[in-house]
C-alpha cells in the first residue's frame, strides 16, 4: 500500500473538525477551514521567501532546502483546494444528517460524513498534488488507498471521538442544529 506521508497527521483535523461541526455547527467549522487555509497559505509563501534569501556563507544545505520547500506552493494549492472541498462537504454533510437524524447515531455521522468528505479530499488532494508525476495506475491506487486509510482511521478513531465530543457538548452545554438555509459562498 503506497500513501501520502500525510495521512499520517491529516486524519486528526478530520476528526477535530467532526467534533467542531457536532458541537457549534457548519458555520462555526467553516471559520475554523477558512482559518487553515489561510495558515497554509502564509506557510506557502514564506517558505518561497526563505528560498529566496541569500542563504548564509557556512550553510552548506541550501539545494536540499530548496529541493524539499521548492514544492510547497504545489502541496499548499492541493491541500488549500482539498481542505476546503473536503471539510466542506464533510461538515455540510454532517451538518444535514444531525438535522434528519435529531442528533442521533453520532458515530453514523461520523463515517458518513468522512465517506463523502475524504473523497472529495483525496481526489483534489491527490491530483493537484501528484497529477503527472507518476503512472496513472500507481496513482489511481495511491488514491484508493488513501480514501480507505482515511475512512478507516475515522472508524478506528471513533471510540475516542464520540466520548470526547459528547464531553465537550456537556462541557460547553451546546447541541447546536444548523436549522437555517446554508448558503455556500
Amino acid at each position: 500500500m503506497i500513501l501520502p506521508a500525510g495521512i499520517i497527521t491529516f486524519p486528526i483535523c478530520c476528526v477535530i473538525t467532526d467534533l467542531l461541526t457536532e458541537v457549534y455547527g457548519f458555520n462555526r467549522t467553516r471559520q475554523a477551514i477558512w482559518t487553515a487555509v489561510a495558515s497554509t497559505i502564509l506557510f506557502a509563501v514564506f517558505t518561497q521567501a526563505a528560498i529566496l534569501l541569500t542563504p548564509a556563507d557556512f550553510w552548506p544545505n541550501q539545494a536540499a532546502f530548496e529541493a524539499i520547500f521548492d514544492l510547497s506552493w504545489r502541496l499548499a494549492a492541493a491541500g488549500c483546494l482539498a481542505w476546503v472541498a473536503g471539510e466542506f462537504a464533510n461538515s455540510y454533510v454532517m451538518s444535514r444528517m444531525k438535522i434528519l437524524q435529531n442528533a442521533r447515531h453520532m458515530a453514523g455521522r461520523f463515517i458518513g460524513s468522512t465517506v463523502i468528505g475524504q473523497f472529495f479530499d483525496t481526489a483534489v488532494f491527490m491530483t493537484v498534488a501528484f497529477a503527472g508525476t507518476m503512472p496513472w495506475k500507481n496513482f489511481f491506487m495511491m488514491l484508493g488507498a488513501a480514501w480507505a486509510f482515511k475512512i478507516a482511521y475515522e472508524v478506528i478513531a471513533l471510540p475516542l471521538s464520540v466520548p470526547i465530543t459528547k464531553w465537550v457538548k456537556k462541557l460547553e452545554g451546546v447541541e447546536h442544529f444548523d436549522k437555517q438555509e446554508l448558503h455556500i459562498v
